[in-house]
């Protein structure tokens, strides 16, 4: 009976040196839109939206695949909560799913502030899981239309300049700029990307130390006549 104390005590050691996990490798591009209907594909939201406004597409750039749910937080000045959150899903490597803002968010006076403030404007999120094989890693990922650029920076009638905020129409207070002005932005971009990680110093010396381990619980198990 006792031959098997010391092999089961020396389990914690073994778990200890498996739990720790790498964050393993992803990328998800967001492009947003502003369009006279939707310019991207696979549309998930079933809102109501007058002849043009903000789009949005998510798309798995990376080699890893992500489950989970996509939403905003579109809190508007004058209209009220536009918010959406999707079912769950699953976006495979290359697949990409679109989401279209409300009613016409040229004209709501922009998103989450007092209006016709500096705001963060609308916020895409994406909240569960990037897998690849048997490794897993949860996500809770948010990014603010102020900070989706296109590279493309120009001055509206209010004398505002900005190369972001194409969800509300390219006006970085909420201003309603145009149709022409609206629809003439260039698409913005961002990246969620996280590197697969390479073995660090640490890693591996916690992997010889599991390692050790085990050989002293083995070593100690024959040693008491096993």
């Amino acid at each position: 009976m006792h031959r098997w104390i010391r092999p089961i005590a020396c389990l914690p050691l073994l778990v200890a040196g498996y739990a720790q996990a790498t964050p393993i490798g992803y990328s998800i591009t967001i492009t947003t839109a502003y369009a006279a209907g939707d310019p991207f594909e696979n549309r998930i939201d079933s809102a109501f939206t007058e002849l043009t406004t903000g789009y949005f597409q998510v798309a798995n750039t990376g080699d890893t695949t992500f489950s989970g749910a996509i939403g905003t937080i579109a809190v508007s000045a004058f209209a009220g909560d536009l918010s959406f959150a999707s079912d769950p899903l699953v976006l495979t490597p290359g697949a990409a799913v679109s989401v279209a803002i409300p009613d016409n968010s040229n004209v709501v006076g922009g998103f989450n502030g007092p209006a016709y403030e500096y705001r963060p404007g609308i916020e895409i999120t994406l909240n569960g899981t990037m897998t690849n094989g048997p490794l897993a890693e949860a996500v809770d990922l948010l990014v603010a239309d102020r900070d989706i650029h296109s590279g493309v920076p120009r001055t509206d009638g209010f004398g505002l300049t900005s190369d972001s905020f194409v969800l509300q129409g390219g006006d970085p207070w909420g201003f309603q700029n145009s149709d022409a002005f609206a629809l003439g932005q260039a698409d913005g971009a961002f990246t969620f990307q996280q590197p697969v990680a390479e073995p660090s110093t640490a890693s591996i010396l916690a992997a010889g130390l599991t390692i050790g381990a085990a050989i002293r619980c083995r070593a100690a198990f024959r040693s008491r006549g096993a």
